[in-house]
């Protein structure tokens, strides 16, 4: 059970981080066309949550390790701890650095994809064998590289895109199938956004749940036929004596 625990903290941790490093690269293109300083803020807590959760992990895996090697090998555990975006601009609001702050903040996103490639290795060949991890990659270039088109095209024709925030929203409210409703594209162009965000957003949920799903399910299944064959050897041991 202890195992499991373990199993499902990382996997959800995963998903965080899946999840930061989105967010970070979206923030990335709002400094490029404007982005609100309040969305900059939630951003940075969002980031300090993420490294909280990392330092959690990050303590289990030394109690359980106990060795100086590993954490010499696995430096970005360390780094990533340390929430960049947050102190950057929460507490220091320094939002005249932008460029040296990008900068900053790849690497951060850098050492981020490293700690995911720890806190989902008991999970990881099930994505892989099912190419998740490229749909991964494709879904959040789509969702970047989208949102900014879509601000693009509607900004000053479409009333209801007044910044870049709005076609975030727009993008990812498209891709969840939600349908509030209260964007709604104009130009051909946006339209034709609209429709790619919402097949790759269907496409994707679909793989992702299937393939989230099997993987625990096979990971608790094959803890529950080694612990069936080591009570088989022992009972086999107890008749033979």
């Amino acid at each position: 059970m202890k195992r499991h625990g373990t199993v499902i903290f990382e996997g959800l941790l995963s998903v965080l981080i899946i999840i930061d490093i989105l967010v970070l690269g979206l923030m990335t293109v709002g400094f490029i066309v404007g982005i609100m300083p309040t969305t900059v803020y939630t951003i940075g807590n969002y980031d300090l949550t993420v490294a909280i959760l990392i330092l959690i992990d990050f303590i289990f895996i030394i109690r359980k390790k106990n060795d100086t090697e590993w954490i010499r090998n696995n430096w970005f555990y360390i780094v990533s701890i340390v929430p960049l975006t947050f102190i950057c601009f929460n507490i220091f609001n320094l939002f005249n650095y932008v460029v040296i702050i990008g900068i900053i903040g790849l690497f951060r996103i850098y050492t981020l994809f490293k700690v995911l490639e720890v806190t989902s290795k008991a999970v990881r060949k099930y994505p892989s064998k099912t190419k998740l991890d490229y749909a991964t990659v494709v879904l959040f270039l789509i969702l970047i590289i989208g949102s900014f088109l879509f601000y693009v095209i509607e900004h000053g024709v479409n009333l209801n895109v007044p910044n870049y925030e709005s076609a975030m929203w727009y993008a990812i409210v498209s891709m969840t199938t939600t349908g509030y409703g209260d964007i709604v594209p104009i130009n051909l162009s946006g339209r034709i956004l609209g429709v790619i965000f919402i097949l790759s957003g269907m496409a994707y949920l679909s793989l992702a749940t299937a393939t989230l799903a099997y993987s625990f399910i096979d990971i608790f299944r094959s803890d529950t036929r080694k612990a069936l064959k080591e009570l088989k050897d022992r009972n086999l041991m107890y008749e033979e004596n």
